[in-house]
């Protein structure tokens, strides 16, 4: 037993009083002479024997009494474990998981009913005097202040579920900066969270032994939930009404297996397909949803499924863009045969709009508007288109080199060292094919299903030695294991490098299939559209390509419930980027508009860090703090019930000062009791 104000111990010295008071009698008794005594003799010896020890026990009972009454006012307590318990101000931080997970359910209902109901019987159990932080996963500015009773009460009734999910060592350490700035003796950290695994990183909390912390489990019933992970289309460009493949992948959380769980895609609002889909417990399968496409512009989707009680997961929002034609420049050096062979390609195709310009009349203000530019036998590039096509792949185009027939690699150089390669001064002039195709490789995965093994590939007399930098693609080899044909990303643009010249004599490539299928793929991912969709979160930045807001009105962001927002336009070296920071925003399809005028759509979605509910066990949870020394931890693994009673016992032990005072009242009756018969 321990006290919470031993000084007052000092007030036991008190119990001299009634002992001195019992020593003196101050009362005098009277003689009275009787001629015969002997009756009165023995009257008189038995009746001051029955009251000196009736006086003993006066005196015992006042002894207790104002022993236990000193008792009380010291506040005896039973402390807990490895627990000093201090007196004074408490500053207490109450955190209240608000994440999307919290969704769920166990036998005593929604989780995040019981964190705001435990936070409130949490802040009740400490006295109006002290001071409280409510923290939730949005990590509000304003939560880094110390509230009082009924400020924190309001906070923690007002909290609600939100996409945002942060690891617990991060709301430990905006737990901690809010208590140092009290300067309260008293320093408690309370958490109030379901023990996702995916947030609950033991592995980088710290002691700290100022701020005990207790954990308050609240562990849904079952981990069961499905969600949709990801979805992509086929096709990398969306063409004006060709047929789309939207290909969905679901996750199953739990651990039973759903079997023709049905699935569907809106277009603008509009059903467009409905599918279904098994999946295994603890697995993943991917379904396609075929639909006609949309007519030119700018679109958004909902891909949704029916799965309570965490539904967060259960919709996922996109946005994209619709072409009617991908426009493909010609740079001609000269080669008149050869322009004709990449102008077969295009010119009679009605999804591709072809223009062709010689080298000395190219218009450079005009590469902004293209998706790929094709530049073929060039002698020379100049230091002026240098720089243009530099800046147009960097900004998401592409740009295919085709090399002059009889001419060194000196005229490119400068050009091939900014597009990441360099080639040999030195052509190589001997009779080489193609060794093969790779159909693993994306470029070629979606085009050719199967290859013959006696294939005729192409065959080549002239060509460059290309050296591409590390990390490039090389799409074709010769046999001799030389590059043929590289594709080199840079920054959002790509780059095509053919080493053999396209002129009649060099090479075959213009009469071989391969030709026109190379050149329809590259135009097909010249221009990708983006992601289909983002996430809301921390730091959440968007590239916007292609679009210029101007500069005499600010954009507005436009989302589901009337949302209406200036946002933050970041201009980066990649482009121009949409910065949503912290923003607090619902999963939907939003428009970025200037007037009348829709810039872009897009789909923000939650996060899928909350998906799986897979949980720490409260057990096991406090065997890995005590494995790994947290000691200023604790788990109350009885949940939120009786928590102001069990709150009180762990932060100041079990106190008994309301036992003293009954032993007192106690005591003080037995003193009445005992007096009476003496009167």
């Amino acid at each position: 037993m321990a006290f919470l104000h031993p000084a007052f111990l000092w007030a036991l010295t008190a119990l001299a009083i009634p002992v001195l008071i019992h020593l003196f009698q101050l009362r005098r008794f009277k003689r009275i002479d009787f001629t015969n005594v002997r009756l009165l003799a023995e009257v008189s010896q038995q009746t001051r024997a029955r009251k000196k020890v009736q006086h003993w026990l006066v005196l015992l009972a006042r002894l207790l009494a104002l022993t236990c009454l000193v008792l009380a006012f010291a506040q005896p307590y039973i402390p807990q474990a490895d627990r000093t318990v201090k007196a004074g101000q408490r500053a207490v931080s109450i955190y209240v998981d608000d994440s999307y997970s919290m969704d769920g359910t166990n036998p005593e209902g929604r989780l995040l009913d019981q964190a705001r109901k435990g936070a409130q019987d949490a802040v009740m159990a400490y006295s109006a005097t002290d001071r409280f932080q409510v923290l939730t996963s949005r990590f509000e500015g304003r939560q880094q202040m110390l509230l009082g009773r009924d400020d924190a009460l309001e906070a923690a009734a007002q909290t609600t579920a939100g996409p945002y999910s942060r690891p617990i060592s991060k709301v430990l350490a905006r737990q901690r900066e809010a208590l140092a700035t009290s300067e309260a003796p008293v320093r408690r950290a309370l958490l109030f969270t379901d023990l996702q695994r995916s947030v609950t990183d033991v592995e980088a909390w710290t002691n700290d032994t100022l701020i005990p912390t207790v954990i308050v489990p609240i562990v849904p019933a079952t981990v069961d939930n499905l969600s949709i992970d990801t979805a992509w289309f086929e096709s990398p460009v969306r063409r004006a009404m060709q047929a789309e493949a939207l290909h969905v992948r679901i996750r199953n959380h739990g651990a039973q297996e759903l079997v023709n769980v049905p699935l569907r895609v809106s277009i603008d609002g509009r059903q467009r397909a409905l599918a279904s889909f098994s999946v295994g417990a603890g697995a993943s399968v991917d379904t396609v949803l075929r639909f006609t496409g949309e007519p030119p512009g700018r679109h958004w989707g909902e891909i949704a499924l029916n799965d309570r009680p965490v539904t967060f997961d259960d919709q996922l929002f996109i946005g994209f863009g619709v072409t009617d034609r991908l426009r493909v420049l010609l740079v001609s050096g000269g080669d008149a045969d050869s322009d004709r062979s990449v102008a077969a390609v295009f010119s009679g195709d009605s999804l591709h709009r072809f223009t062709q310009q010689t080298a000395q009349l190219l218009d450079l203000s005009g590469l902004a508007q293209q998706d790929l530019v094709v530049l073929n036998a060039l002698p020379a590039v100049a230091s002026g288109v240098q720089d243009a096509l530099e800046s147009f792949v960097r900004a998401g185009g592409s740009v295919v080199v085709f090399p002059p027939a009889n001419a060194d690699a000196a005229g490119h150089a400068a050009l091939l060292q900014r597009l990441g390669a360099t080639a040999s001064t030195q052509s190589d002039t001997s009779r080489m094919k193609v060794d093969r195709i790779d159909l693993q490789h994306p470029f070629y995965r979606d085009v050719f299903q199967t290859m013959p093994r006696n294939v005729d590939l192409p065959w080549s007399r002239q060509r460059w030695t290309l050296r591409p930098r590390p990390g490039s693609d090389v799409l074709l080899r010769l046999q001799d294991g030389s590059p043929f044909l590289v594709r080199t990303t840079v920054d959002r643009g790509s780059v095509y490098l053919c080493a053999a010249p396209l002129a009649e004599g060099a090479s075959n490539l213009t009469q071989h299939a391969l030709f026109a299928t190379s050149l329809l793929r590259m135009a097909e991912l010249s221009r990708p559209m983006g992601p289909l969709y983002h996430a809301i979160g921390e730091g959440t930045a968007i590239t916007l390509d292609g679009i210029d807001p101007g500069a005499e009105t600010p954009p507005h962001l436009r989302g589901p419930d009337g949302i209406d927002l200036v946002p933050e336009l970041r201009r980066t070296p990649t482009g121009l980027q949409l910065v949503l920071h912290d923003l607090d925003l619902p999963a939907g399809a939003y428009a970025l508009t200037n007037g009348t005028d829709t810039l872009a759509l897009l789909g923000l979605n939650t996060p899928r860090t909350e998906s799986d509910l897979a949980a720490w066990d409260p057990d096991r949870l406090e065997e890995e703090l005590a494995q790994r020394g947290l000691t200023s931890f604790s788990v109350l693994k009885e949940g939120t019930s009786d928590l102001s009673l069990r709150l009180n016992e762990l932060d100041q032990g079990r106190k008994l000062w309301k036992w003293f005072i009954a032993l007192a009242l106690l005591f003080l009756a037995l003193e009445v009791f005992l007096i009476r018969p003496l009167r």
